[in-house]
């Protein structure tokens, strides 16, 4: 492995916190970003979910004399410490004016925000929103989960809901795009083992509703076990390829083929996907990139409030293994609260091989260069300064 840079010591210039209660917005990407898009509808393809924060546990010092790798949990970020009340929903950040009933909603480039139609944003996979509860279509029923396509506005109602089960991300095989032709599986991870999955095929035949899977594989990246079992729990997905690559809380790779009728894990990695030198914490993101999956980590060492250090990691779809990557050559990665992105420097006009970012506790973006291994500040989208990693986009889709 290549030696570590340390990170620049910026605290000076760090960036003002975030005022509480500000307005949340989807997609969380910078502001100009955000505009080339709404010009450009289809490179919304190129957004992924959002991250997901771990904390590193280690194990008790009774488990010292046998080896015992740490366990990961699952830290929530937005609600640590508050209520639900300080839970912001987030409004559409960019509108595309494609169909008849657009103006009802949406202004070009209005501001402030207006709602967006639904209720509570879920995700977003396939080209489409994952939503719950409508202010529109579907009024009646606050529990409805639906696909909402954004650039032309149709949507899909999925299957009803069991509110008993939980939900922790819902992903589509492949691209939807502007066709409801295409034999696509919706699955939805539930971050525990018993449902673990519930798949839905659109188009499919039958009555619809979900199929729901328990998953009694044994974790070998934790020491903790529950009901004295240690089955797998699946916290974070991404469809590919009419794929399903799954991570588990502790990190063990799966893999399930949503194109068989009932779609089941074929595959299990025997390397852990955590970051090189496990931290107290870690933001988690799976995106696709110019033909690859990508597994980043946001590493804060000792406060979830300061990101120390980024490591990015190409995955080998034939090993399962994870490669990591020194170069992003051409690319830029974008990472918000709420969705992440991967875009041509070139294309969108900001500096290559670097990986942007921001984080619920401070109000601007941060850079990670690639080549030195230096965070430093990066803007503001609501400062008057003009930032030197943007120039003029000198490429069109």
């Amino acid at each position: 492995m290549a030696p570590k840079v340390k990170t620049m010591n910026k605290k000076k210039q760090a960036l003002p916190k975030k005022e509480a209660n500000s307005t949340a917005t989807w997609p969380d990407l910078p502001q100009k970003l955000v505009d080339i898009i709404a010009k450009q509808p289809a490179m919304m393809r190129h957004i992924s979910y959002g991250g997901l924060t771990k904390l590193c546990r280690a194990p008790p010092r009774k488990c010292n004399h046998n080896y015992s790798p740490p366990c990961l949990q699952l830290f929530d970020e937005i609600n640590n410490g508050n209520s639900e009340k300080d839970y912001v929903e987030p409004n559409l950040n960019a509108s595309f004016n494609r169909c008849w009933f657009w103006y009802l909603y949406y202004s070009r480039w209005a501001r402030p925000l207006v709602r967006s139609l639904w209720k509570h944003y879920v995700g977003y996979s396939g080209e489409a929103i994952v939503a719950k509860g409508s202010t529109f279509f579907y009024t009646g029923s606050s529990d409805l989960i639906y696909l909402w396509f954004p650039v032309n506005g149709s949507h899909w109602a999925l299957p009803e809901w069991d509110e008993r089960v939980p939900i922790m991300r819902v992903v589509i095989s492949s691209p939807i795009g502007n066709s409801f032709d295409k034999n696509c599986t919706v699955m939805v991870l539930t971050g525990i083992s018993h449902p673990a999955f519930l798949f839905y095929r659109l188009n499919g035949r039958g009555r619809p509703e979900w199929v729901k899977q328990d998953c009694t594989l044994t974790e070998q990246h934790c020491w903790m076990k529950s009901e004295g079992k240690n089955f797998m729990t699946f916290t974070n997905a991404i469809g590919f390829n009419g794929r399903f690559y799954v991570l588990s809380l502790q990190g063990t790779l799966a893999v399930i083929d949503a194109t068989e009728s009932c779609p089941r894990i074929a595959a299990l990695s025997s390397e852990r996907a955590v970051p090189s030198l496990l931290p107290k914490y870690f933001r988690e993101y799976l995106l696709e990139s110019e033909g690859n999956i990508l597994l980043v980590f946001l590493i804060s060492r000792k406060s979830i409030k300061v990101v120390d250090d980024v490591e990015v990691f190409q995955l080998n779809t034939e090993r399962l293994s994870w490669v990591k990557l020194t170069s992003l050559g051409d690319r830029s990665l974008f990472f918000g609260t709420n969705c992440c992105m991967s875009v041509r420097g070139s294309r969108v006009g900001c500096r290559s091989n670097c990986v942007y970012f921001t984080y619920y506790t401070a109000d601007g973006w941060w850079v990670f260069d690639m080549e030195t291994g230096c965070i430093s500040p990066g803007w503001s989208d609501n400062s008057t300064i003009k930032s030197a990693v943007w120039t003029e986009a000198i490429q069109q889709e």
